[in-house]
C-alpha cells in the first residue's frame, strides 16, 4: 500500500532536485515529467504523467503547469512514509499545481505506541473511552438502555464466572469434551497411568 504525492515546480532544476533528494532518501518509485521529457503536445504530457499512476483528471490539470514550462515530481511513498516525502518536496520550493491537496491527517509516528499510529486512533491511557468517542457512540456506563438489556441477556457482571453466556461451563474436568458432548468415542483410548 502506498501514497501518491504530486508536487509542481516552477523549474526543471527545483524538481530534479526533489527527485534527487527523494531518491538518495530511498524512495524508489520516483517520476519526473518536464516539457523536455514529455513533448509538446497535452497529450503527450498527460501521457507521461499517467505513466507514474497519477489519475487522468489530475493529469490534465499538471500538464498545463508543464507545458508552461513547469516539472512535476510523483513519488509513490509506502506505508507510513508519506509525511517524510511531502516534507522532502516542501524543501525544494514547490508551486500551486491547481489540483487541491486532500486534507492531511497523518498522525506523527510514535515508536511507543505503534497500533494507535497505524489506525490513526489516540493512545488508549489519554482517553478513559476511546471506542466511544472514535465511533461517536454513547458509553454503556452512561447510558440507561444497556446493551445487554438491548442484546435480552443478563448483565454480564451477574454471570456465573464458571460459565458462558450460553450456560455452557468454561472449565472442564474431561479430557475429550467434544466427544463427550457429541457422544462420539474418541480414536485414541489412554490406558490408565501405573503407579
Amino acid at each position: 500500500m502506498s501514497q501518491t504525492i504530486s508536487r509542481m515546480y516552477a523549474t526543471p532544476a527545483q524538481a530534479a532536485n526533489a527527485k534527487a533528494a527523494l531518491e538518495q532518501e530511498g524512495y524508489s518509485e520516483v517520476y519526473l515529467v518536464t516539457l523536455d521529457s514529455a513533448g509538446e503536445s497535452s497529450d503527450d504530457i498527460v501521457a507521461a504523467i499517467t505513466r507514474g499512476y497519477v489519475l487522468k483528471s489530475h493529469a490534465r490539470v499538471y500538464a498545463e503547469g508543464v507545458s508552461r514550462g513547469g516539472a512535476l515530481v510523483t513519488v509513490h511513498a509506502p506505508f507510513t512514509g508519506g509525511g517524510r516525502a511531502i516534507q522532502i518536496l516542501g524543501n525544494f520550493g514547490p508551486i500551486d499545481s491547481g489540483v487541491s491537496e486532500p486534507e492531511s491527517h497523518v498522525m506523527p509516528w510514535d515508536e511507543a505506541t505503534p497500533m494507535s499510529c497505524i489506525l490513526h486512533m489516540p493512545v488508549l491511557l489519554d482517553d478513559p473511552t476511546p471506542f466511544a468517542r472514535f465511533w461517536n457512540v454513547p458509553t454503556l456506563s452512561r447510558s440507561s438502555l444497556a446493551l445487554s438489556a438491548l442484546l435480552g441477556l443478563p448483565l454480564l457482571r451477574r454471570f456465573d464466572p464458571g460459565t458462558s453466556s450460553f450456560g455452557i461451563p468454561l472449565l472442564s474436568h474431561d479430557a475429550s469434551p467434544l466427544s463427550s458432548l457429541l457422544r462420539i468415542p474418541t480414536l485414541i483410548r489412554q490406558s490408565p497411568v501405573r503407579r
